[in-house]
């Protein structure tokens, strides 16, 4: 929402929504790191599982299969431990400690309580390994990257084996090194041709992006579709991504829509988070802002699968603050920006830094309006800084706000900072610089310069530096 008088600008910079589509982010397929167990021995339960928690794999002379687990099971609990996604199996089935535990899984429809007695999972892994079973090969490169140890030959042996996320993690790793990016290509084909979803998203990220291969986005498009088909929860964020965006594919947010939905029941907060933002919209889906701030909630939460999305956190805010599928409550709303703003771990979230310095920017937003906490200018100046240092443009707006006025107002660094958020591409701060020129209020009076920056607001979308049409005067009738 543009903003006509600066009357209304602080007010405007707190209502603007927040677009959460990043561009082609990889497949993060990197295990979660867990400690070993206290006992002396390191377990594993014996079996392998994919997306929805199904049972893929059962290792022949292992636990699992000793306590009558099957291929195509689904797994429901582990001990205390209850099973969503295959990242919540591959927490709780491997590096724990060799103590009976319970199991619960589906099979037909009805509930199964088994027990299993896990076995040492070192010398287990490695002689399936060396026996030719390359999951269990896959599996000991795994657990060996897991505790920061060297391991690509490992997954090179595993993926000459036939292991398609052997290929998947060995082709990740390649393309994440500089001097052997173009190396990951043929590895990341191979994970992909032997239906390894993160393998085709992963390789679909570097046609996206033109790493190691000519940009293709048609390319990158196709190879998430595949990674959705089976089940990646990456390739499903990114193929709505596309959709979502026209890259690659026709411009459709209700497949967007449908890919989002599957991403985020696979576990992406991400995908939950822009299904919040189509259903807030209504766009591809019929508009329900209360489903809207519940996938904003699912996005900020995370999953075992993935990190907390700081865009999610943020847009919760939005929603407390401006009574989005909620009563408003700006306190709630001000504690949260707060927290975000505050946040420091981000890895693994996407845009986790201008999400984060919006956060900063909404929480001076409503110190400087003093609603949800008392005004205070100060604070929220400062705040605005802080969003703006981190390349937010609605920060470095508010902040030229506070320095156009009041006691301790100061031309120049309203002009500085109308300057900043002009060149991060805010329409309505190139058009209020635009006027400081001008008026040769903080800077150097200078109608060339005031002509060009609003001919840039203009072109930003900013509607009242464009030009008004022209209308002819008919001649009189004679």
């Amino acid at each position: 929402m543009k903003r006509a008088d600066r009357k209304a600008l602080i007010a405007a910079v707190c209502a603007g929504a927040l677009t959460l589509l990043a561009i082609g982010c990889a497949s993060t397929s990197a295990p979660p790191k867990t400690a070993p167990p206290a006992s002396r021995c390191e377990g594993m339960l014996g079996f392998e599982a994919g997306p929805g928690a199904i049972v893929t794999a059962v290792y022949a002379g292992g636990p699992a299969a000793a306590a009558g687990i099957q291929d195509k099971d689904v797994i429901v609990k582990i001990g205390d431990t209850a099973i969503r996604y295959d990242c919540d199996v591959d927490k709780a089935a491997f590096n724990r400690a060799c103590e009976p535990v319970k199991v619960v899984l589906r099979r037909g429809g009805s509930e199964v309580d088994v027990t299993v007695t896990p076995v040492e999972q070192t010398a287990f892994l490695t002689k399936a390994c060396i026996d030719g079973n390359p999951k269990a090969c896959f599996r000991d490169a795994w657990l060996q990257w897991d505790r920061s140890q060297n391991s690509p030959d490992l997954f090179a042996t595993a993926c000459n084996g036939g292991s398609a996320e052997a290929c998947a993690y060995q082709g990740l790793q390649l393309s994440e090194n500089p001097a052997t990016a173009n190396d990951s290509v043929p590895v990341l084909e191979r994970a992909c041709e032997l239906q390894s979803g993160s393998g085709c998203a992963t390789l679909g990220f570097l046609y996206a992006t033109g790493k190691a291969v000519a940009r293709d986005d048609k390319k990158a498009t196709t190879l998430y579709r595949k990674s959705c088909d089976l089940g990646d929860s990456q390739g499903c964020y990114n193929a709505g991504l596309m959709l979502d965006s026209g890259r690659g594919v026709k411009e459709d947010a209700a497949k967007a829509a449908a890919d989002y939905d599957k991403a985020c029941e696979l576990g992406s907060a991400t995908g939950c988070t822009n299904l919040g933002f189509l259903y807030e919209r209504g766009r591809g889906v019929k508009q329900d802002r209360t489903r809207a701030l519940a996938l904003y909630q699912q996005g900020c939460d995370g999953s075992s699968c993935s990190a907390s999305n700081l865009g999610g956190c943020v847009n919760v805010g939005r929603a407390y603050r401006d009574g989005i599928g909620t009563a408003k409550d700006e306190a709630k709303a001000a504690g949260i920006f707060r927290a975000a703003c505050e946040r420091k771990d981000t890895h693994g979230d996407p845009n986790a830094v201008a999400n984060g310095a919006r956060a900063c920017s909404l929480l001076g937003g409503l110190y400087i309006a003093g609603e949800g906490i008392p005004k205070d200018m100060e604070h929220g100046r400062d705040f605005s800084i802080l969003g703006c240092e981190r390349g937010d443009s609605f920060g470095c707006f508010n902040a030229a706000v506070c320095f156009g006025s009041g006691p301790d107002a100061d031309p120049a660094k309203a002009a500085s900072y109308f300057d900043h958020a002009c060149k991060l591409g805010d329409g309505e701060s190139c058009h209020e610089l635009a006027v400081a020129y001008q008026k040769g209020n903080g800077v150097e009076k200078n109608s060339g310069m005031a002509t060009a920056l609003d001919k840039q607001a203009c072109e930003l979308g900013f509607a009242a530096s464009c030009p008004k049409p022209t209308t002819k005067k008919k001649k009189p009738s004679s």
